[in-house]
C-alpha cells in the first residue's frame, strides 16, 4: 500500500483538527471555576488520536471517491493510460526492448 502526499496531509489535518476539537471538549467538560486547557491523558490519548487517524482515512477514501465520481469519460481515459504507461515504466517495458535515449513531448 502506497501512501501518497495527499492522504498523509488529509489524515493529519483531520487528526490535528479532530484532536483539538476534543481538547476544547475536554477542557469544558472539565471546567470547575475558571477555563483551562485539559490534554487527555495515556488511554484516552492514545484511543483520541486513533479515532482521528481512522477518521482522517475515512474522509480521504470518501474524498478519493467523490473525486473519481465527478470525472468525465475523457479525464476517466486519460487517468487509465496514464496508469498504463507508469506501469510500464515502472516494469522498465519500453517499445521493442529499447532502452529510451530521449524524451520527446508532443
Amino acid at each position: 500500500m502506497v501512501i501518497n502526499k495527499r492522504t498523509l496531509i488529509v489524515v493529519g489535518s483531520s487528526t490535528a483538527i479532530g484532536f483539538l476539537g476534543d481538547v476544547l471538549t475536554y477542557s469544558v467538560a472539565a471546567k470547575k471555576d475558571k477555563f483551562r486547557i485539559v490534554i487527555p491523558k495515556g488511554k484516552d490519548l492514545v484511543s483520541v488520536l486513533a479515532l482521528g487517524i481512522i477518521g482522517g482515512f475515512i474522509i480521504d477514501y470518501a474524498l478519493k471517491q467523490i473525486e473519481q465520481s465527478l470525472k468525465t469519460p475523457q479525464e476517466k481515459a486519460l487517468d487509465a493510460l496514464v496508469d498504463e504507461e507508469k506501469g510500464k515504466i515502472e516494469k522498465g517495458i519500453f517499445a521493442n526492448d529499447k532502452k529510451p535515449t530521449q524524451i520527446i513531448w508532443v
